[in-house]
This record gives structure tokens, sequence and C-alpha cells, in this order.
């Protein structure tokens, strides 16, 4: 099903800002879009991260002055080329750097390939860490794709309508 007919088939049963409809459809970097709205610098707060049997699994809150996504990655350090391998594991495992931050530092010609796009109960836990009370928020699942390879899967809620402005 095409990208825009999923987000209008979730619109009439759960009313989407049209901010979250450009976050959920975008196969572009979500980091930018945030700065672009909330006109700041999108940070990222690391919740947990471990790597197991060479996967990378991160779950972080991304926020421009207040959280906006909860983030959840995995990332397979083997299927990424063994000259970038260490200084993308450096970032991931080093600094609290959102993932399209590292994609365009180390200058990564990517694309976005959106598997899933819902609306989905939300935990007590993720409530907490996104400082929202809503029970419902739109999230999306999606590879980012480096050179045919899915190097990535994505999973992103995102609770921006507490802050959109209207």
């Amino acid at each position: 099903m095409k990208i825009y007919k999923r987000i209008a088939e979730i619109n009439k049963e759960f009313p989407l800002l049209n901010e979250e409809k450009i976050l959920l459809g975008t196969d572009g970097s979500v980091t930018n879009i945030l700065e672009i709205l909330f006109e700041g610098d999108c940070e990222v707060k690391t919740i947990s991260q471990r790597i197991v049997n060479d996967v990378n699994y991160r779950e972080v809150i991304l926020k421009v002055k207040n959280p906006l996504v909860y983030a959840k990655s995995i990332t397979p350090l083997k299927l990424i080329e063994e000259d970038l391998r260490e200084e993308i594991k450096k970032d991931l495992l080093s600094a609290d750097i959102p993932i399209g931050k590292i994609i365009k530092k180390h200058n990564l010609e990517t694309r976005r390939e959106i598997k899933e796009i819902k609306i989905e109960k939300i935990s007590d836990r993720v409530k907490r860490l996104l400082n929202v009370n809503y029970n419902y928020l739109p999230m999306r699942k999606y590879n980012i794709i480096y050179k045919g390879k899915a190097i990535m899967e994505i999973c992103e809620v995102f609770a921006i309508r507490k802050y959109i402005k209207g």
C-alpha cells in the first residue's frame, strides 16, 4: 500500500496533525524535520544500549527542548562495511548522536524503507519517558538501506502533538 494511502486510512480513525503525517511518511531525516518544526537542535537521550552478538540495540528519546520521539534501533554491525564499522560503532556507543546525524557525518548514501505505520497503544514506561498522558500515539517502523542492505531497523513513536501550537 502507498504510504499516503496508509496515512489517510489512519487519519480517518485517529485524526493526525499535518506534522505527524509528515514525520510518519518521510523517507528523509526525522532529526532534520524536528529541528525545523521546533526551531532548535535535536538532542538524543539514551535510555538503554547494549551489543549482543555484534548487534547494537539502542533505545532513545529525541528532543528539541521537550521529549518528542521515543525510538528503538537495531543495528547488525556486521552489515556495515568494515572500514566504517568501528567509527559508526563508536558514534552509536560513545555519544548521544541521532542516527540521522551519524549517517550525515559518515556521508552515507542511504534510503529509508517504511515497513509499518500505525497508531500504537503506549506503555506506561514510554508515557513516562515522553512525559505524556496519551494512551495511543502514531508510530512507524522502517529500515535504513545502505548499498542494498538493511543496516538498521528503527521504530519511532511520535509525541509531538503535545507541543504543536494551534
